[in-house]
């Protein structure tokens, strides 16, 4: 049996401006009218809450008991390179055009002194612009995750905090065309799949100055029947079982004034191979992606600043240092399965009471 990916058949690349505003625009508009009731009385702060850190390095994994947070944050990735078999990168095509950007909505809640709950929601554009023919653009919703933080004990000069999150999948994965460039109609959104992770978080400080933190998970990725898998030599209902991945992700934070803090971290995630399938006459029949395996390291730099303990307004970048094939999901747009690399740009504003 041979299984194929549905698609545009193109390697990757992603520049140019996020080109979104006027879709999210809708969105922005529910979230302002949200926002702007942080000043009327039911959202004041209140005798029960617990107590907010002024600086940013002081504070715990968990929001205080009572804070509630709602955020937007928006990242957009360019680059003009895919990355092969062994990792290194190589020029796309003159004149070929990837965008991929994201604008997540997000909500934390101070649940008790030692938990948070916390959920966000992403909306997706993508958009290829070949080197020949016509632009494929898609925007909707992609993978919502919801999740809960613990920190067993009060925050003091050594913190340590353990997670679980579940990412759901959006519905959105279920490619429109046959494959090709001239049968390819949209891009991908969402993967089709749940994830489970589990992580833990420790951090050490040096109280108002500076913090060190770091995390470490292991993120289940449960198989799912998807529409971008197909039987190329028969019929049956095709299936991904994605490649579990283990994900380290550390900071130092440094707060240069109780308004403003400044934080370099690096990511690292390591994929195991992704197979692919169906199901077909009482079982299921996989194979192995190739070159779906791998590890990527990104370098983060952020910019903090919090006028009041209210608002929150962070600003920065990511580029990847290192990585696996990135071509295996390009053509689908999957970033979580086949991140392309670049730079990408990071903004995110948040308003709590």
């Amino acid at each position: 049996m041979a299984f194929t990916l549905k698609g545009v058949a193109f390697g990757c690349v992603a520049r140019g401006t996020l080109g979104v505003m006027g879709s999210f625009g809708a969105i922005g508009l529910m979230m302002g009218a949200l926002v702007g009731a942080a000043d009327a009385g039911p959202f004041q702060s209140k005798s029960s809450q617990g107590e907010w850190s002024r600086r940013h390095v002081d504070r715990a994994f968990v929001l205080p008991k009572g804070w509630l947070e709602v955020g937007m944050a928006v990242e957009h990735k360019n680059s003009q390179h895919y990355r092969g078999a062994d990792g290194g990168l190589r020029e796309q095509p003159e004149g070929m055009v990837w965008q991929h950007s994201k604008l997540w909505l997000e909500l934390a809640q101070g649940f008790s002194p030692r938990t948070t709950l916390y959920a966000r929601v992403p909306y997706v554009r993508s958009s290829l612009r070949p080197s020949t023919g016509s632009s494929i653009t898609s925007m909707a919703m992609g993978d919502a995750t919801a999740g809960v933080r613990f920190q067993p004990m009060a925050s003091g000069l050594f913190d340590v905090a353990g997670s679980l999150e579940l990412k759901v999948p959006s519905g959105v994965e279920w490619p429109e065309g046959s494959g090709g460039p001239g049968n390819t109609s949209s891009f991908l959104t969402g993967t089709g799949v749940t994830n489970l992770g589990g992580h833990v978080h420790a951090a050490v400080r040096a109280v108002g100055a500076l913090k060190g933190s770091t995390s470490l998970g292991y993120v289940r990725k449960f198989p799912g029947v998807v529409g971008y898998v197909v039987q190329t030599d028969g019929f049956g209902n095709g299936v991904i079982n994605p490649g579990d991945e283990w994900v380290s992700d550390s900071t130092i934070a440094l707060n240069a004034t109780d308004f403003a803090a400044v934080e370099v971290g690096a990511l690292v995630r390591r994929f195991a191979v992704t197979k692919i399938g169906i199901n077909g006459d009482g079982e299921r029949v996989m194979e192995a992606v190739r070159h779906s395996e791998g590890t990527w390291l990104m370098g983060r730099v952020m910019v903090v600043i919090e006028p009041t303990e209210h608002w929150t307004v962070q600003a920065g970048a990511t580029l990847d240092r290192l990585g696996g094939d990135s071509r295996p999901f390009a053509h689908l747009g999957l970033e979580e399965f086949s991140p392309q690399p670049g730079l990408q740009w990071l903004g995110r504003a948040v308003v709590r009471w």
